[in-house]
């Protein structure tokens, strides 16, 4: 038997409302049939505690397909001729987000040759003339707070320093990925080596899906034929024949992996142990979509912003929750719970 969800708050409203009745039959009873009144025209003929914006989502939904059973058959129509006018405009989202996926691709192929300047600038090849910034740099208090705390100056005692003779950006994709929460997650410490490696990550665009491209410079792990690694997804553009009303734009169905030519003992995707640990790794790489989508939309556009900290996710607030008051409204959050880390070894061989 199906139990309808209620909201504890409102039973505690209920709780009260108890407590008033015994205090005065008379009094409560004059405000029940004023507040009857009110309910009759929020719901019907039904208590206003049992609006369904009051109930659990769940609760909600089965309580709102019974009401759409129970109506006249004359509205049932009705309402039925207006769901079929919500497919007709799904069908025209459809190519609405056909479109702006192929806006996506033509405005990437613009910035081709400033993501050339860029892995230029990180693997050294070109030195960039002294600058100024030709933006405003904002103030934040509540960052200059966190830097003056003591727990602050002991976590950068940590960290590593460059040396000043250093070669192009060192670690820069590593870095990033370091400073990303989703992408750190999936990145192991016998990763790193390999990963700062790493000089660039594009994307390839095809009509059905898009490909990742993570190009590494030669090294003692991969053979030359495996400088290119890849990972492409695949897309369906159309609502789900199922659910369409769930339609939401392009969603990724699947993804196809490369095959990594490794150099004699340097495999790192044999270095997993059985534990713990790499049950955590399994359950991770269960959100490869979504880390396909967080690195086409926002990683490889943006990359410098997120190795800066100009972009970070806010899913770590603070170094504890009385350092500051800070929230994820003053950070330029990013979605990094969805649709799709880092693509390590692991995930990008078949």
């Amino acid at each position: 038997m199906y139990t309808i969800e209620r909201d504890p708050e409102l039973e505690q409203q209920q709780d009260k409302g108890s407590e008033t009745l015994e205090e005065g039959a008379s009094s409560a009873t004059m405000r029940h049939d004023e507040k009857s009144s009110e309910s009759l025209e929020r719901c019907g003929s039904f208590d206003s505690m049992l609006c369904p914006a009051d109930m659990s989502a769940r609760s909600r939904k089965a309580y709102l397909q019974h009401m759409m059973d129970e109506l006249p058959r004359p509205v049932h129509n009705r309402i039925l001729a207006m769901k079929h006018s919500q497919m007709e405009q799904i069908k025209i989202s459809e190519q609405f987000y056909r479109e702006v996926y192929e806006l996506e691709k033509r405005f990437y192929l613009q910035c081709a040759e400033l993501f050339d300047s860029r892995r230029d600038i990180v693997d050294g090849s070109v030195e960039p003339e002294p600058m100024e910034p030709s933006w405003s740099e904002q103030h934040d208090d509540l960052v200059a707070e966190l830097q003056a705390s003591k727990e602050f100056h002991q976590l950068t005692e940590l960290m590593p320093k460059m040396p000043a003779n250093a070669v192009g950006v060192p670690r820069f994709w590593l870095s990033i990925f370091r400073n990303v929460s989703l992408l750190s997650d999936m990145v192991q410490h016998h990763d790193e080596p390999l990963l700062e490696c790493l000089m660039d990550v594009r994307i390839s665009y095809e009509p059905e899906s898009y490909t990742l491209k993570f190009l590494f410079r030669p090294n003692s792990y991969l053979d030359d034929c495996s400088l290119m690694l890849t990972k492409k997804y695949l897309l369906r553009h159309q609502a789900d024949q199922e659910y369409p009303f769930m339609f939401e734009g392009p969603e990724i169905v699947s993804c196809e992996g490369c095959h990594i030519h490794w150099r004699d003992d340097s495999n790192l995707t044999m270095q997993t142990d059985l534990s713990l640990a790499d049950e955590k790794t399994k359950m991770l790489l269960g959100n490869d979509f979504e880390v396909g989508f967080l690195l086409r939309t926002q990683i490889v556009p943006k990359a410098v912003l997120f190795y800066t900290g100009d972009l970070v996710d806010s899913t770590n607030e603070g170094l504890s929750d009385s350092d500051s008051s800070e929230t994820s409204d003053t950070d330029a959050d990013t979605d990094t719970t969805a649709p799709a880390p880092t693509h390590t070894p692991e995930q990008l061989s078949d």
